[in-house]
């Protein structure tokens, strides 16, 4: 949980605009972490409306828009978020 905090922090911190496209395969890479992993947090967080997840043909798109909390260039708060799924 903590290597994917810390990389999706990353993420956020380089990204413009108002929304990222995450792939699951794309960050458990990042993050060290396995993709089956990282596709089910995902998805818990798709539930509890912090991201919007779509399959499209094998692989699933997960959308963040800059109004979540999810957003952010802090690890620790991305963590705490994570720690409640």
């Amino acid at each position: 949980m903590c290597r994917l905090a810390v990389v999706l922090a990353e993420v956020f911190a380089e990204a413009q605009g108002n929304s990222l496209s995450l792939y699951p395969s794309e960050v458990a890479k990042k993050a060290q972490v396995s993709q089956q992993v990282v596709g089910e947090i995902f998805r818990a967080l798709a539930e509890r409306g912090y991201m919007e997840c779509l399959k499209t043909d094998r692989r699933m798109r997960c959308v963040v828009t800059r109004g979540s909390p999810l957003w952010s260039a802090e690890h620790d708060k991305i963590y705490s978020i994570l720690e409640t799924l």
